[in-house]
């Protein structure tokens, strides 16, 4: 098996302790950042690949805040 095969086998095993403690580290450093910034590289290369990602010159990757909860929508008339 490849790196990228295993990659895909430890984010399908989220509940494993590996997992879980990067989760909750990468959770902490991106509340730091701001709502809009730049990635170094993406957070899972395997599905970037998959995608059509290649680390060359010319992609770029970028993070952004999404608010938490459902959709808000409008009053109307209030």
């Amino acid at each position: 098996m490849g790196a990228y095969k295993y990659i895909q086998e430890l984010w399908r095993k989220k509940q494993s302790d590996v997992m879980r403690f990067l989760l909750r580290v990468r959770c902490w450093q991106y509340r730091q950042l701001s709502a809009l910034h730049r990635a170094p590289r993406p957070t899972r290369p395997d599905k970037a690949r998959r995608l059509g990602y290649k680390a060359k010159q010319g992609y770029v990757i970028y993070r952004i805040r999404v608010r938490r909860g459902g959709r808000k929508r409008p009053t109307v008339g209030l």
